[in-house]
């Protein structure tokens, strides 16, 4: 899994123009929001709180972004570029992965991951795009890029 991992933060920083910043301590979050409008909400939840690790990277105007995370050791990379972009994690159970990347104007994407050690992966480029991934169960994986205007995609799994 670290592979992909590393795989997919390669892809991210190729193909978004947003500086980032990382999060090196876990049980924490960073945040860098910048632009007219920019909103993001966090959740972090649990009777000892252990590993959660969220960060999300917003520029541009009237985005917005809201991450919950219940269990432990989960993680959540949030960026999004352009105007009135829409994100939304949920992360139930242990050991989960969210990645969003999004930039144009109106996209809205969704992870929901319950159970433990899922991946979900999505990447938007362009404008009004919609993606969703919803996964019940242990060991998922889902991937989604959108390039162009107008797609829609909805990924459920359950094990």
């Amino acid at each position: 899994m670290g592979a992909i991992k590393a795989s997919f933060y390669c892809f991210l920083l190729l193909f978004t123009c947003a500086s980032t910043v990382w999060a090196g301590d876990l049980d924490d979050y960073d945040e860098l929001s910048s632009g007219q409008g920019a909103l993001d909400l966090m959740l972090q939840r649990d009777e000892s709180i252990t590993g959660q690790l969220a960060e999300v990277v917003q520029t541009g105007e009237f985005n917005t972004a809201e991450v919950s995370q219940f269990g432990q050791y989960n993680q959540v990379f949030l960026v999004q570029e352009g105007f009135s972009n829409e994100a939304v994690i949920q992360q139930a159970g242990e050991y989960s992965y969210a990645a969003i990347s999004q930039s144009g104007a109106y996209n809205q994407a969704t992870a929901i991951q319950n159970g433990v050690d899922n991946i979900a992966l999505i990447n938007q480029v362009g404008n009004a795009n919609s993606a969703n991934i919803i996964q019940n169960g242990d060991g998922l994986f889902g991937f989604v890029a959108q390039f162009g205007d107008n797609h829609a995609v909805q990924v459920v799994q359950h094990d």
